[in-house]
């Protein structure tokens, strides 16, 4: 069994790097997805989730030098 997500979403603040022991980076960064919807009411909603995101490697290093607070990112 495969579970697939697709995230589409802003980045809430700056990516934070870390490295390893050995010297290799690792980026975190949240990014908030949001939906909008109708209630019966016909009043407008909105639910906002976060998710936090780990990069390894030279995924991290492409993380850290292109992605800023407020970038929209696909993951």
């Amino acid at each position: 069994m495969i579970n697939k997500v697709i995230l589409l979403g802003n980045l809430g603040a700056a990516p934070e790097t870390k490295y390893t022991k050995n010297g290799s980076p690792v980026v975190t960064f949240n990014i908030a997805t949001s939906e909008r919807w109708k209630g019966k009411d016909g009043q407008p909603h909105e639910l906002t989730e976060w998710h936090r995101i780990v990069t390894f490697s030279r995924l991290a290093e492409i993380c850290e030098k292109y992605l800023f607070k407020g970038s929209k990112v696909y993951i």
